[in-house]
């Protein structure tokens, strides 16, 4: 039994890692996120979309939870949208992506 104790530790971490692309997990955002603020549209924007985003002087930054959960603010574009997308796929993915 002590001969084939390596045989059993690479079964268990084949079948880790195949559990890992097998269960599908849902992902997103961090709360923490940066986001860009509008305050006098009442929108905000990632950092990535801010160079399209027709805002005026009145901005600030904030984080993509607070803006969330207040009801006032919405995506600037279909670009902020779908930076904040909440996406469905593997274990794996959503541990490093």
């Amino acid at each position: 039994m002590r001969r084939y104790r390596w045989l059993f530790g690479v079964a268990a971490s084949i079948l880790i890692i195949a559990l890992g692309f097998m269960i599908q997990v849902e992902y997103g955002p961090s709360d923490s996120e940066r986001v860009i603020v509008d305050y006098s549209k009442n929108a905000y924007s990632s950092p990535a979309c801010f160079d399209q985003a027709g805002f005026t002087n009145n901005i600030g930054e904030s984080t993509y939870g607070e803006v969330a959960n207040d009801s006032t603010y919405v995506p600037e574009s279909s670009c902020t949208a779908v930076e904040f997308a909440t996406k469905r796929g593997p274990l794996w993915f959503a541990w490093f992506m």
